[in-house]
C-alpha cells in the first residue's frame, strides 16, 4: 500500500505526496510514506502487522481452521448458485433476474456502482491468440474477459468466485476446444470452465481436508491432456505442511496425488509455452522432469552455485526455448529476510548452471518472476516495483517507481507485482502482460514500455468501507487496498468512475454531520476530509501515529465521529507508548488535529468504539469480549464476557437507532456466534446469530426508523428477519460471491450500500415498504 495524493481527469493525480503528522495548511508535503502493504514485495512490519490483525478478526478455537470451513461453504453455495443460473438461463430469465431478491421478510435488487476505472490487483493472465482475447484472474477470485482490441471486460459469472489464501492465482487455459482452469484455495480445488467462465465443473481426485494453498499449476502441453497441480497439504506421516504434486491426464477434470514433493515454497513447476514439451519440476535446488504417462520424476541437476534453502526460503522457475531449439531455465530464489532476488541460469536445459546477478528487489508473490518464452537474455523480476533484464541477468533496470504511476496511470506500471505472463501473438511479437495492485498491463517491448488495460471496466475494486453523503447528490466514498480512497462526487445510476483522491489503504469511514466532514484512517495516520463534496486532496487533515507515539495500533485502528462534534472522533486500538490500551480523542480546530488520551485501561487492545445516538454515552468493547460503557463518569465494566464468546473477536459496535439501550456487537463467530445483543445498556448479551453461518460478520447498518438491519460477512451479505427473528441470505443468483467487509445504510436512497473487496460496490436496492415500523425486534 502506497499513499500519494492524485489529481488527472477522473483520476485525480497531484505531484507532491501526503501530509505526515498533525496538519498544516497543506500547501507544502514532506515525503510520501514507504509502501505499507507488503505481500512479501514490501515491509515486513506492515505485512506482519496485516497478517496478524487479519488473524484477530477471524479468531477461532485453538486447531478450527476457519479458512477451510469458509472455502467449505462457498463451495457448497457456487454448486448451488450454479445449478440454479443454469435452470434460469434455461429457461429464458433476462439477465436483470439474475439481480433480484425476494424473500418473505425483503424484496429487493442489486445495482452495482463501481468503481468502473479503478482497478484491484488481479493475479494472472492468459492471451488466448486465435481470438485475440484476454483472460484475467482477479484477487477477487473473478475470472474477466474481453477483446484485446476493444477492451470490453465482463465478469461472465459473478455469483462465484476462486480466491487464493495469499497474493498467488493459478490460471491457465488448454487450446482446441478452449478449457479454462484455476486453481482455487476458497472453495479449494480445481475448478474447470468448457463455457468461457459462465459455468464451472470441480475437479475430482483432490484431498478436500488439511489443505493449505495451491503452490503450483501447469500443462505439458496446452492442446494437449496433462496438467500437473501443486499445493500445500498436511503430511501426517512427517508431522509438517508439505508440497503436494497431482497430475492429471484428461486436461484437468481428474487428478490423481503423485505424493509430497519437497517442502512448502521450495517446490516449482514449470513447462515451455513454446517449443516443448517437457515438463520440470523444482524441489529445493534439484530440478527434476516428469515422465509424460507414468508421471516418474527424473532427476536432472542441482543448481549449483546457490546455497542450501533455509525452511522460509522460496523458489520459482520459469524459461523457455530459443530459436536453435535449446531449452533455457531461469531458477528465482528468495531468502526469508532478503531484499533482493537470487538468479541462476541454465543454457542448456538445466544439465549446468551460472549465478547470475541478484535482482534488486525480492518476488511479490511465487508468480513473480518469468522469462521471454524464447529470448534467453530478457528476463523480469516484480516486487514493489518491477525490474526487467536484457542481458541474462547481468544487470537490471527498474520498469519504474511505484509514484510514477499517479501521473501516468496510463503508462506507468501500479505498485506490487503479483505475476508476468508472456505470449506470443499472431504477428510472431511477444507481449509481456504484468499483474499489478492496479490491474493488468501489457507490453510488447521487454517492458521498456507499458500499457494500462484496466483504465475502463474492469471493476474488481477491493474496498475496505464506505460512507455516502447523506444529502443531494449523495457522493459516493470509498476506502480501497492500494487504491487509496476514492470518490464518485456526483454519482448516477449504475456504474460510476470514481476520483481517487490520494492513493494507499483506507477504512472506517464515518460522520456524525451526514457527511460535511468525514473521519477516516490509514495504517500508520487517522486522516479528517474536511470537504467530503470535492476531490481536492488538500481538504485532507492527518493525525500521525508515529509523531504522537501511539503503538501497538490495529493494522486498520477503530475510530467513531462524535455525534456531538463532527471535528472530533474516538480512536482506538493502542496506546501513546507501549502497552496502553487506551481510547484516544482526536479534535480537529481548524488546522491541526489534537489528541488527548483516555486514563481508562481497558485490560486488552480494544477493537471497536461506538457512541450513543445522542452522543452522550460511549461503548467499548476489548479483544477479550469485555464491554465498556461510559455515560458520564468514566468508563466501566459492564459485560466481562458474552455467552459461548470465549473466542469471540468484536469488531463492530451498533446502536439501535430509535430504542437508546439495545446494542449489538458482531465479529468472530467460528467458535460461537457472531453477533450478540443487549436490550440493558450493555450490561448483559445474548446471542443474535440465528440464520447466520459460523463466520466472521465485518459491519453491520440499521436504517434510522430500526425498521431494516443488515449484516457485511466474510461469507455475503444478510438480512436480519424479525418474522422468523433469523438472518436470511439476501444474495441473488448472479450477486458477487465476494467478503463483504461494509455496509452502510442510506436511508433517503433506501438502499443498503454493500463495500466488496474484489468486486467494488454494490447497492441493495430496497423493493418492499418498510414492514416493521415499530423497530426489527418487532
Amino acid at each position: 500500500m502506497k499513499t500519494i495524493p492524485v489529481l488527472v481527469g477522473s483520476f485525480i493525480v497531484a505531484a507532491a505526496a501526503i501530509v505526515i503528522g498533525c496538519s498544516t495548511n497543506g500547501s507544502q508535503r514532506p515525503p510520501r510514506p514507504p509502501p505499507t502493504l507488503a505481500a512479501p514485495g514490501e515491509s515486513e512490519d506492515h505485512q506482519r502487522l496485516r497478517d496478524a490483525w487479519i488473524e484477530m478478526l477471524h479468531r477461532a478455537a485453538p486447531g478450527f481452521d476457519w479458512r477451510h470451513q469458509d472455502a467449505e461453504f462457498r463451495r457448497v453455495r457456487m454448486q448451488r448458485s450454479l445449478e440454479t443460473l443454469e435452470q434460469w438461463q434455461a429457461t429464458g430469465n433476462d439477465a436483470a433476474d439474475e439481480l433480484i431478491v425476494a424473500t418473505t421478510a425483503i424484496s429487493g435488487n442489486w445495482v452495482e456502482r463501481g468503481s468502473g476505472n479503478v482497478a484491484g490487483r488481479t493475479l494472472s493472465t492468459q492471451f488466448d491468440v486465435a481470438n485475440n482475447r484476454l483472460n484475467v484472474l482477479s484477487h477477487g477470485g473473478n475470472l474477466w474477459r474481453a477483446g484485446r482490441s476493444t477492451l470490453d471486460w465482463a465478469s461472465p459469472a459473478d455469483g462465484v468466485s476462486f480466491t487464493p489464501n495469499g497474493t498467488s492465482g493459478f490460471l491457465e487455459r488448454l487450446t482446441g476446444s478452449e478449457r479454462l482452469l484455476v486453481w482455487a484455495d476458497t472453495p479449494s480445488g480445481l475448478f474447470y470452465s468448457d463455457s468461457g467462465g459462465a459455468s464451472w465443473s470441480a475437479a475430482t481426485g483432490l484431498a478436500t481436508s488439511n489443505v493449505w494453498y495451491s503452490r503450483g499449476l501447469a500443462a505439458r502441453d496446452a492442446s494437449a491432456s496433462e496438467v500437473y497441480a501443486l499445493r500445500v497439504e498436511y503430511d501426517g506421516g512427517a508431522g509438517s505442511w508439505r508440497t503436494k504434486l497431482y497430475a492429471s491426464t484428461n486436461r484437468g477434470a481428474a487428478f490423481s496425488s503423485r505424493g509430497f514433493i519437497g517442502q512448502g515454497n521450495r517446490v516449482a513447476l514449470f513447462s515451455p509455452r513454446y517449443g516443448s514439451t517437457v515438463m520440470y519440476l523444482l524441489d529445493g535446488l534439484t530440478l527434476n522432469t516428469i515422465t509424460p504417462a507414468t508421471h516418474a520424476l527424473v532427476a536432472v541437476s542441482s543448481v549449483s552455485g546457490a546455497a542450501a534453502l533455509g525452511s522460509n526460503d522460496r523458489v520459482s522457475l520459469s524459461g523457455g526455448v530459443d530459436s536453435g531449439g535449446n531449452t533455457f531455465l531461469y531458477v528465482f530464489v528468495v531468502r526469508s529476510s532478503a531484499s533482493v532476488t537470487e538468479i541462476y541460469r541454465s543454457l542448456d536445459g538445466g544439465a549446468s548452471w551460472t549465478t547470475r546477478t541478484n535482482a534488486p528487489t525480492n518476488m511479490f508473490g511465487f508468480n513473480s518472476a518469468e522469462s521471454s518464452t524464447r529470448d534467453p537474455a530478457r528476463v523480469y523480476v516484480g516486487g514493489t516495483n518491477a525490474y526487467r533484464s536484457s542481458d541474462g541477468a547481468q544487470s537490471w533496470q527498474l520498469v519504474n517507481s511505484w509514484p510514477d504511476y499517479y501521473p501516468s496511470p496510463a503508462t506507468k506500471l501500479h505498485a506490487d507485482i503479483p505475476n508476468f505472463d508472456v505470449f506470443v501473438d499472431s504477428g510472431g511479437n511477444e507481449r509481456v502482460f504484468v499483474s499489478t495492485d492496479g490491474g493488468t498491463y501489457e507490453s510488447t517491448d521487454g517492458l521498456l514500455t507499458v500499457q494500462n488495460l484496466s483504465l475502463s471496466g474492469l471493476r474488481n475494486g477491493q474496498y475496505y468501507g464506505s460512507y455516502s453523503v447523506r444529502s443531494a447528490p449523495n457522493a459516493i466514498l470509498v476506502g480501497a487496498q492500494d487504491q487509496g480512497y476514492q470518490k464518485a462526487m456526483a454519482p448516477s445510476a449504475g456504474i460510476n468512475d470514481f476520483v481517487q483522491t490520494i492513493s494507499g489503504d483506507y477504512a472506517h469511514l464515518t460522520s456524525s454531520n451526514n457527511g460535511a466532514n468525514v473521519w477516516m484512517v490509514y495504517p500508520g495516520f487517522a486522516q479528517l476530509d474536511t470537504a467530503p463534496a470535492t476531490g481536492d486532496w488538500t481538504a485532507l487533515r492527518d493525525w500521525d501515529y508515529a509523531s504522537a507515539n501511539f503503538q501497538d495500533w490495529l493494522f486498520l485502528a477503530p475510530i467513531e465521529a462524535d455525534p456531538l462534534n463532527p471535528n472530533r472522533a474516538l480512536l482506538a486500538g493502542g496506546g501513546i507508548g507501549a502497552n496502553r490500551n487506551r481510547v484516544l480523542t482526536l479534535t480537529y480546530n481548524g488546522s491541526t488535529i489534537t489528541h488527548s488520551e483516555g486514563a481508562f485501561d481497558f485490560g486488552s487492545r480494544v477493537t471497536d468504539v461506538q457512541f450513543s445516538r445522542n452522543g452522550l454515552t460511549r461503548y467499548v468493547i476489548n479483544d477479550g469480549g469485555q464491554f465498556f460503557r461510559d455515560s458520564g463518569g468514566g468508563f466501566s465494566l459492564r459485560s466481562s464476557g458474552l455467552p459461548d464468546g470465549q473466542y469471540f473477536y468484536g469488531n463492530c459496535i451498533l446502536t439501535h437507532a430509535t430504542t437508546p439501550g439495545t446494542i449489538y456487537v458482531a465479529g468472530a463467530g467460528y467458535s460461537g456466534p457472531a453477533v450478540y445483543r443487549s436490550v440493558n445498556d450493555g450490561d448483559n448479551f445474548t446471542a443474535f446469530s440465528t440464520g447466520l453461518p459460523n463466520t466472521l460478520v465485518y459491519d453491520l447498518a440499521t436504517s434510522a426508523d430500526g425498521a431494516h438491519l443488515f449484516a457485511a460477512t466474510e461469507l455475503g451479505p444478510y438480512y436480519y428477519d424479525s418474522g422468523t427473528s433469523s438472518w436470511v441470505a439476501i444474495s441473488a443468483v448472479q450477486t458477487p460471491d465476494q467478503i463483504y467487509w461494509d455496509v452502510d445504510y442510506i436511508d433517503a436512497l433506501n438502499i443498503a450500500r454493500f463495500s466488496t473487496y474484489g468486486r467494488g460496490v454494490w447497492d441493495f436496492v430496497l423493493s418492499s415498504p418498510v414492514l416493521f415500523r415499530d423497530g426489527f425486534e418487532g
